[in-house]
């Protein structure tokens, strides 16, 4: 199954990745700060300016959907041009791609240079295995898990693929 890059936002992946960020940033409708002391709301969306909110401030079941909509679809987008790059086309990786893009933020390959070096030559294990020390395990290892199985189910490039 691949990903296509014009997938509409209510897709599959969309739904699939939601599944996944709901279980792994939770669902408030109460802004809060986050660990690092920002303010979040909905399905981990970082509150914005724009957003007129503040701490406390209690949003609709209907906003958290247009926020995680929003900022899903930025993330899938991210992780079908990355695996695109990459020539990845496992549809379940990319959504796992985009839930690391929605955690870590869309330039997550220039942070960890070395790992998206492996993944560009196809060296998924290694890949996998470059993330074990990083600050990002220590602070979310579930997470980090989760992004490694998922590179450890892929398939080694070689050459001529």
């Amino acid at each position: 199954m691949t990903i296509e890059h014009d997938e509409p936002a209510g897709g599959a992946a969309l739904a699939r990745l939601r599944q996944i960020l709901a279980a792994e940033e939770g669902r408030r409708t109460r802004v809060y700060p986050d660990t690092l002391g920002r303010l979040t709301v909905g399905i981990g969306h970082l509150v914005r300016p724009e957003d007129e909110l503040k701490s406390g401030d209690v949003i609709s079941e209907a906003r958290v959907d247009a926020l995680f909509e929003k900022d899903g679809a930025r993330a899938l987008a991210a992780a079908a041009a990355q695996a695109a790059e990459a020539g990845i086309t496992s549809a379940d990786f990319v959504v796992r791609l985009a839930a690391v893009n929605f955690q870590l933020g869309t330039g997550w390959t220039a942070v960890f240079p070395k790992t998206w070096a492996l993944v560009m030559a196809g060296d998924y294990r290694a890949a996998a295995g470059e993330l074990e020390d990083s600050l990002w395990a220590r602070q979310t290892p579930r997470r980090v898990a989760a992004f490694q199985a998922a590179l450890r189910q892929l398939s080694r490039k070689t050459n001529g693929n």
